[in-house]
């Protein structure tokens, strides 16, 4: 075993590595031995020794805690790896997690999370490392059971499924039309958002059952229903971020209730404010393509140092030319432009957040708060105090209050 290679591999995907060599002996390829479950649990390696002795691959292990652990054959002994979490771990649980392999956890470390495929490739990459072969896509999860469907069951379940759904709807109220999703999709990307809503309702009633459970079924239609129309709003000419910004925001406000009433509510606002961006950009005058591109990246870099240079770089013009262009098409200087997108973003935060003036100003990335009220004053026509004061919402100032 390269002892080495393994040593520069731990230090990239940040999790401990431990080699049991035949004798029992340990090495660690990390610093922090007192605080790993690997180094300080007998059990915990007996169990790991236990999976992969009766395979050649590696053995993947979930356990109580909801956290893995892999052993993988290394010449003679093998290497152990973990702790690995697939989601972040509050700190009673890393806690929990630690105190159960008789680790003291007031001084332990935080524990990084993955995604399953992350873990997987993980695993993979030191498998090759090892020189033991390649494992092919989802074999390694299959192998240990951690996803135990197979192909089989697939196809049974899905003959059942539909089975199931003939029996429980009739064939006029089967599912709603690909026809009428296509006319969803376009009025959003028309910017028509009463169609939009009012063909959302329709297709409702029409829709097959989504979850055994009620709640599930309304949550993952509000969901879906939202993902689609972000991608049909992309697709009208919003950009993508602030697409998935808005949808992102509305997913995460469906996991706050349980009312089917609400989360349609929110579905509903969801198109709503989608299909009015995207009227909003089709009656926008448009400019060329590079004073669009220019406008993006102002947008994506506003709380950066933005250069001239370096925009006409990124758009392969010269800044001469983009500066020529900018004023001609838009009527202002490209800097203007770039300070009305800091007060736009800037006047949100005074509305709905609760960071101070200065705080605000480095967020935005104005060189200090009374630059910032400058250009606030001359944009807005108040400062941002008055702005605040004016335009907050009553529940939001109660809640800073």
């Amino acid at each position: 075993m390269a002892e080495n290679h393994i040593r520069m591999l731990c230090s990239v995907i940040k999790v401990d590595l431990v080699y049991e060599a035949p004798d029992g002996s340990l090495v660690a390829f990390f610093d922090s031995v007192q605080d790993s479950p690997l180094m300080q649990s007998v059990p915990l390696r007996d169990m790991l020794r236990t999976g992969i002795a009766g395979q050649k691959a590696p053995y993947l292990n979930k356990e109580k805690n909801g956290v893995f652990f892999a052993a993988l054959h290394a010449g003679e002994g093998y290497l152990y790896m973990g702790p690995m979490c697939s989601e972040k771990r509050s700190a009673m649980k890393r806690r929990q997690l630690y105190e159960s392999y008789g680790i003291d956890a007031s001084s332990a470390r935080s524990l990084p999370s993955f995604s399953l495929s992350e873990i997987r490739n993980m695993i993979l990459l030191t498998n090759s490392a090892l020189k033991n072969g390649n494992l092919e896509n989802e074999e390694l999860m299959h192998l240990n059971q951690i996803i135990s469907v197979g192909e089989k069951n697939f196809y049974t379940e899905q003959v059942s499924f539909v089975l199931k759904e003939e029996a429980e709807n009739d064939d006029i109220a089967f599912r709603h039309s690909y026809y009428e999703e296509r006319l969803l999709m376009q009025a959003i990307r028309e910017g028509r958002a009463e169609d939009a809503i009012r063909l959302a309702e329709n297709m409702d009633r029409d829709t097959g059952r989504l979850s055994a459970a009620e709640y599930g079924h309304w949550r993952n239609l509000a969901i879906i229903g939202i993902s689609l129309c972000t991608r049909a709003a992309i697709e009208g000419g919003i950009s993508p971020e602030e697409g998935y910004r808005l949808s992102g925001y509305y997913i995460q406000k469906c996991d706050t209730t349980q009312d089917p009433a609400h989360l349609l509510h929110y579905r509903n606002r969801a198109i709503e404010e989608l299909t009015v961006r995207v009227r909003q950009h089709l009656e926008k005058p448009r400019g060329s393509g590079h004073v669009e591109r220019c406008k993006d990246y102002v947008r994506k870099h506003y709380r950066e140092k933005i250069y001239l240079e370096d925009v006409a770089e990124a758009l392969g013009i010269s800044p001469t030319y983009l500066s020529k262009l900018f004023k001609k098409e838009t009527g202002q200087c490209l800097q203007d432009y770039i300070n009305e997108e800091r007060v736009f973003r800037a006047a949100n935060l005074l509305i709905y957040s609760r960071l101070s003036l200065p705080e605000i100003a480095e967020y935005v990335h104005f060189p200090n708060q009374s630059y910032f009220g400058k250009i606030f004053k001359q944009v807005k026509h108040m400062t941002p105090k008055e702005y605040r004061d004016r335009y907050t919402p009553t529940e939001v100032t109660e809640e800073r209050l």
